[in-house]
Order: structure tokens, then sequence, then C-alpha cells
């Protein structure tokens, strides 16, 4: 599975918010969303800071992986 073009979009409008900063809870339901989708997995949303950060770091490789897809350079 990969990111949709939509849900690119957003991370990458929203990409601020996937390093190790702190995360509203309504963000951290769409990221959650967003990587179950991507990679098929079925992570309930949580409030662990460890578990935010590993879906937030899984959601940056998901983002490079588009973005090779996709032929996309960061320019």
């Amino acid at each position: 599975m990969m990111l949709t073009k939509e849900q690119y979009d957003f991370l990458k409008e929203n990409e601020m918010h996937l390093g190790n900063v702190r995360t509203d809870k309504d963000l951290i339901g769409l990221l959650f969303a967003i990587h179950n989708s991507a990679t098929g997995e079925n992570k309930p949303v949580t409030g662990c800071g460890r578990c935010v950060l590993n879906v937030k770091k899984r959601l940056k490789i998901e983002i490079e992986i588009y973005e090779e897809f996709h032929s996309i350079q960061n320019n």
C-alpha cells in the first residue's frame, strides 16, 4: 500500500508536526488513520509518546517512498 495524493499533500502541509513535537489529539487521530491506511496495519490511536513518535517516523518514510515512486525532487 502507499499514500494517496491527498494523504501525501496533507502530510507535506503538516510536516512540522511529524517531528518530536507536541501534537493535538485530533491530528494524532488523523496521523494514525493515514498510517494504518498506508501500511495496512491497525494501530489503535494512543497518547503514548513513544507510539505516536514511531507512527510519525513511519509516515516520514512513507513520504519518502511516495516521492521516490513519483520522482518528486525536493529543491
